[in-house]
């Protein structure tokens, strides 16, 4: 790969720069099993779909400037990217990918998606009682300056969601 480097600004993480033969090299696009893999699928699939923003999670930051250099060599637009902080127990560990937050145990606590969505509204300081909520209702809150003002991991322990 020749000297290659991705400029971009992420709405939460600022500029970006990144030069793809020193920090990264080459790297897969199909794996030896035939399956495509995430970076080209992903580029791909938004490109398809007419995707003009993108908001992922923050452990996807690093990925950004490969996705934009396989946009360019598709000849593809690039989308505006955001990235969002995780919640992680207080080890480090995703709560994504570890069952803490397991949709059969959310449903079995929560009776309805807005009752989840209240509590979690709540635990993370986006509202001031944990009353259920609608998505509609929390969107009209949105601020991506809270976003940047809390960009770091938020770390939650046993029981954060009551």
């Amino acid at each position: 790969m020749s000297s290659r480097v991705v400029r971009f600004v992420d709405r939460t993480y600022g500029e970006r720069i990144e030069d793809l033969s020193r920090e990264c090299g080459d790297f897969l696009v199909r794996r030896s099993d035939g399956v495509f893999a995430y970076q080209l699928a992903v580029v791909v699939d938004d490109a398809e779909m007419g995707v003009t923003e993108v908001v992922r999670g923050c452990d996807l930051l690093g990925s950004t400037a490969r996705q934009m250099y396989l946009q360019d060599l598709l000849g593809y637009a690039h989308p505006e990217y955001a990235h969002v902080p995780l919640l992680v127990a207080p080890d480090g560990r995703r709560l994504s990918n570890d069952r803490d937050l397991d949709m059969g145990e959310l449903r079995a606590r929560f009776a309805t998606s807005d009752e989840l969505l209240g509590r979690l509204a709540f635990a993370l300081g986006l509202r001031p009682d944990a009353a259920p909520l609608t998505a509609e209702r929390l969107v009209e809150g949105f601020s991506w300056d809270w976003v940047r003002d809390h960009r770091e991991s938020l770390v939650v322990g046993p029981g954060f969601l009551g």
